[in-house]
């Protein structure tokens, strides 16, 4: 990802994420009381009566090279529309005719070279206009952000504390879509043979046409989806443990992530999120709107395809280098179509997908990663006819609500042109390797269903 600052762009391969800084003073606005045992902590906040209207969770998991961008986003959040507090201060339903009030709640894990605690804590207003950050559990600084535990545990409990109409949540980290963990770093690393459960082979095949992998400049490349970084090394989460995570389908899930675009991440997301919301390229810092994102979400109906939208527009009026972004927004529950053509063109023409050239298709990445291609790019350079094209055209519009992309990304900044834009990106198999497919077949849902890799 990147970040501006005085009109300078900094390139961070990563994805924007809103975290809170967590310290020993005691703050207003956010105050904690540590937990030896990491229980519940006793606070202000009020378990509501009544179901809450509607539930947004950030889960911000930004121990690594974001963190300082982290803090300035959540207090854009703070700063956009907050909900009013809790019925113990008879506050809940002062705007709704009675009705409960909306829930704002934060998770968040801020850090660079010491492992920090993590919180998850509600954002609320007080009838004087005060903005409250209202801890509800502190995490131990041993506990990652970045496991299907900790993930798990955090969605149970804001589900549990607060029942509502809907439940939604924005996740921001590093993150590199479907790919392993750690691998987009350093391919040459893994395609040594690292012993593991898929790095077994030393000997992986390469079929892409060039093998160097050029460093990303100043920051770490982005890691699988989620990164906490210690000096050690990173943990993360792989693509099937993040859906795993997920203990309740919720309405929507907005991913502020680079390179999560991909019709990998939204099959493994069925059953998960009604609606998802990502962007198939890297993202720049700056990330979603987070003064506007509650408005959006916080309402009866909440509307993730506005947030996209805000995202988007944001980016399209700038210029140069920041004329940069990508998105878009598929409907999980409306995909069956898409799967079933695509398994039966897979099918058909799979000796072209394993042969065609990288550089002919449609690609959304930068410095030689090259593991994301239009999905629609590849199999019109693989050869489909009309008709095949129109039928799958059909079927990317019915579960596609929305998607919009600029014309260059990252222009001159060893960036590319988007000259053709389905809304969602796909593994190109002639541009993989032996490990890379295993991986593919081994744990990925849109492998299962579609026969992409045999």
């Amino acid at each position: 990802m990147m970040k501006e600052r005085k009109n300078i762009s900094v390139v961070i391969a990563g994805i924007m994420a809103v975290c809170a800084f967590f310290s020993c003073n005691k703050d207003d606005r956010f105050s904690y009381s540590r937990s030896e045992n990491t229980s519940a902590v006793s606070t202000k906040a009020v378990v509501p009566s009544e179901k809450a209207r509607s539930v947004m969770l950030l889960y911000s998991a930004g121990f690594n090279s974001l963190n300082g961008w982290l803090r300035e986003d959540i207090d854009d959040l703070s700063q956009g529309y907050v909900p009013y507090g809790t019925p113990g201060d008879k506050l809940e339903g002062k705007r709704s005719g009675g009705a409960p009030e909306h829930v704002l709640l934060v998770y968040s894990r801020n850090g660079r070279y010491q492992a920090p605690e993590s919180a998850l804590f509600r954002i609320y207003m007080k009838t004087d206009s005060t903005i409250v950050r209202d801890t509800l559990k502190v995490w131990d600084a041993s506990v990652s952000s970045c496991t299907k535990e900790t993930m798990t545990e955090v969605l149970t409990m804001a589900h549990d504390l607060f029942p509502s109409k809907t439940f939604g949540m924005v996740f921001t980290s590093h993150a590199s879509g479907w790919l392993p963990c750690g691998y987009y770093n350093d391919p040459n690393k893994y395609e040594r043979g690292v012993t593991d459960d898929f790095w077994i082979s030393p000997a992986s095949v390469r079929r892409a046409s060039q093998e160097y992998f050029p460093p990303i400049p100043e920051y770490p490349a982005v890691k699988s989806i989620g990164q906490d970084e210690y000096p050690e090394g990173s943990v993360e989460m792989s693509l099937r443990d993040f859906a795993d995570a997920i203990p309740f389908k919720m309405d929507y899930l907005l991913i502020d992530a680079c390179l999560s675009g991909g019709v990998e991440v939204a099959a493994q997301l069925r059953g998960k999120a009604d609606i998802v919301g990502f962007s198939l390229t890297e993202v720049l810092a700056d990330g979603f709107n987070y003064k506007t994102i509650a408005s959006r979400l916080l309402r009866n109906e909440p509307d993730p395809v506005t947030v996209c939208k805000d995202y988007y527009e944001s980016y399209a009026v700038r210029s140069g280098v920041n004329q940069s972004a990508t998105i878009s927004v598929v409907d999980t529950r409306q995909m069956d179509d898409l799967t079933n053509i695509c398994k039966t063109l897979f099918s058909k023409y799979h000796f072209y997908l394993e042969n065609i050239k990288g550089s002919q298709v449609q690609g959304f990445f930068r410095y030689n990663r090259h593991y994301f291609y239009d999905l629609e790019d590849i199999l019109v350079k693989s050869g489909i006819d009309e008709s095949e094209k129109a039928a799958l055209e059909a079927a990317l519009e019915k579960c596609i609500v929305y998607k919009a992309a600029t014309p260059w990304f990252m222009r001159g900044s060893d960036g590319f042109e988007i000259k053709t834009y389905s809304g969602l990106s796909m593994y190109l198999p002639s541009m993989g390797t032996d490990i890379l497919d295993r991986y593919y077949k081994e744990t990925l849902a849109w492998n299962s269903l579609t026969e992409l890799v045999q």
